[in-house]
């Protein structure tokens, strides 16, 4: 179910979504069963993007978004209930602040448990970087055992708790957004993967403290960040490791260490990702078959391109160009 919102600021805008759809099946679980998404579109005055919410049952919600905003945005929100969130922040992300407590990460890769009671929250997203973000919600009231086993009262006002995205939980990312299934097999796929996301958090946890902060130094972050960027200018033709390393001024090793550490990937795996990423985008408009969209993304063995897409979302890609134009009929 797509919805069009045209909001006088971004913060409205904001907050009419959250609204709209933060815990729905509470508000009027009858007609919320039967409505199991809601897609937003980004309005163009402030940038561009899609936030997707999936109603899974009653007391959870899954969410992600891919957003690029043309100038910084904020928001404020005030939470008079209780709310529980598992917030995977792909790439960069937002600063936060929630009363005394202020989280000024700015790139990706870290995964947070954020429970709020009585308080209000701000936040300031970036211009001109591309976000990609996922939220699990769950309603405390529902999840009661949850709580104990985090060791969070439903009296308190705040709690956090934080850790680095593991391959495991990018993975299941990975799967949450791009699948292949319909109807209540999906609904069935997101809700078994969207536990299993909140498990590998707590296995994490469980496993060792939060990290707070990751081993690469600061200024090699912000070079393997530069590198990123790069590679998404340049994902037809990439520039070769040892070159992408001398363009952003920092070692191989390091690039290679730091951006498996970030990204839960290697160099080469995060331009495959992006490359298949972009076909799939690209497998969307009606005028692009698919052997042009191997080329254009820097494929130029068709069958090499059509066996990754296939492994990587689980059906050919002239398949899903077919049922995409077909469902948008």
């Amino acid at each position: 179910m797509k919805i069009h919102t045209d909001p006088s600021t971004f913060n409205d805008y904001y907050n009419e979504i959250a609204d709209a759809n933060f815990m729905s099946y509470e508000k009027d679980p009858i007609h919320a069963s039967t409505k199991h998404e809601h897609i937003y579109q980004i309005p163009e005055q402030w940038g561009n993007g899609v936030h997707r919410t999936h109603f899974l049952r009653q007391g959870l919600e899954l969410s992600y978004s891919k957003m690029l905003f043309h100038e910084p945005v904020q928001i404020a929100r005030r939470f008079d209930t209780p709310y529980l969130e598992l917030a995977l922040n792909l790439d960069y992300s937002a600063s936060w602040s929630v009363d005394g407590f202020r989280s000024d990460r700015e790139h990706g890769g870290h995964v947070q448990l954020i429970y709020m009671n009585e308080v209000k929250i701000q936040a300031e997203m970036p211009g001109n970087k591309a976000m990609n973000h996922m939220e699990l919600r769950f309603n405390p009231s529902l999840w009661s055992e949850l709580l104990q086993e985090l060791s969070i009262r439903q009296e308190q006002s705040f709690a956090c708790m934080e850790t680095v995205i593991t391959p495991g939980m990018r993975a299941i990312a990975q799967e949450l957004s791009f699948h292949p299934y319909q109807g209540m097999t999906r609904q069935l796929f997101l809700e078994s993967k969207a536990l299993e996301l909140m498990a590998l958090f707590l296995q994490e946890t469980r496993n060792a403290p939060p990290k707070s902060t990751m081993t690469i130094k600061p200024n090699d972050i912000q070079c393997i960040h530069e590198a990123r960027d790069i590679l998404l200018r340049t994902l037809v033709q990439p520039p070769s490791l040892i070159r992408l390393a001398q363009m952003v001024h920092i070692n191989e090793q390091k690039l290679k260490n730091g951006f498996k550490e970030l990204f839960g990937t290697t160099v080469f795996g995060f331009v495959r990702e992006q490359r298949l990423e972009r076909a799939k985008q690209l497998l969307e408009n009606e005028q692009i078959t698919v052997s042009e969209a191997s080329a254009m993304v820097g494929y130029s063995n068709f069958s090499h391109f059509a066996a990754l897409f296939r492994k990587t979302y689980g059906y050919n890609p002239s398949a899903y160009r077919k049922n995409n134009h077909l469902s948008s009929l």
